[in-house]
């Protein structure tokens, strides 16, 4: 747990990775991890908790393009705002993000 309250190459990494993913596209958390060759899709969900101030958080969700737990309303008000492409789903938050139009990868500014 240190590693998340003192910083540290780890926590770098996240942040960077997470200011970089553009207006109405996303990245689920273990692809935010697996950008720079770890796994940890949990690690970064607690690095945006002590670190995402600033961040755009709602750019990263969960596997199968979920909003991030208990803030799906928040969310939804930024997802609209910028565009980013929707579904139904049979959750309670009614929407999931369509990765297949909405994801994005660091590779993607590359190309």
């Amino acid at each position: 747990m240190a590693v998340f309250a003192a910083g540290g190459d780890y926590t770098e990494a996240v942040v960077a990775v997470v200011a970089t993913i553009p207006r109405g596209r996303v990245m689920t958390y273990g692809d935010v991890a697996w950008t720079f060759g770890r796994a940890g899709a949990r690690a970064v969900g607690m690095v945006l908790r002590y670190h995402g101030e600033g961040l755009p958080w709602w750019r990263v969700v969960r596997a199968g393009g979920h909003p991030p737990r208990g803030l799906s309303i928040e969310a939804r008000a930024h997802y609209d705002e910028e565009g980013t492409p929707l579904v139904p789903a049979p959750t309670p938050e009614g929407y999931r993000i369509d990765l297949g139009l909405a994801g994005w990868t660091p590779e993607d500014e590359r190309s």
